[in-house]
């Protein structure tokens, strides 16, 4: 891999700075924080909610994350900068990779993040995740028990 130059840093930045515009971060706070599905089904409900907020918020951040992973595989961006400075497009491959296949054909689209799916198949990045959905047994768990005790 290249060495890492300061437009690559710049690159990283923007990316970040992209991150915090204000219906990005209220995109971000649901897909990350408030949105767990339990099974396909509930995933499918979201994605497939069209005209719906949470549809639009999950859109957004899956397809910036998407974007940005063909950037870094098309080497507009460092890729191990990138992975050095980025955990959430791993995160969310981590809480939500497993229903893609599914979605795939369920969308008639075999493209569906496609480029999120080539970079987080690195294997640096299969380890990170690996981690990551290790992690995310318990917090589905809870979620799961707060989603119950609110109904």
């Amino acid at each position: 891999m290249a060495k890492a130059k300061a437009e690559d840093a710049k690159l990283i930045l923007k990316i970040y700075d992209l991150r915090r515009e204000p219906v990005m971060r209220a995109a971000r706070k649901y897909v990350i924080s408030e949105f767990w599905p339990q099974n396909y089904d509930e995933f499918k409900a979201v994605v497939t909610g069209y005209g719906t907020e949470p549809n639009a918020f999950f859109r957004q951040v899956m397809t910036y994350w998407n974007m940005v992973a063909a950037m870094v595989l098309r080497g507009a961006v460092n890729e191990e900068l990138f992975f050095d400075c980025n955990g959430e497009p791993y995160f969310l491959w981590a809480k939500f990779g497993d229903y893609i296949a599914q979605a795939r054909k369920d969308q008639v689209d075999p493209e569906f993040l496609s480029h999120l799916e080539k970079l987080t198949a690195k294997p640096a990045a299969k380890k990170r995740i690996k981690g990551l959905q290790e992690r995310l047994v318990a917090r589905r768990a809870q979620a799961a028990a707060a989603a119950k005790a609110g109904k």
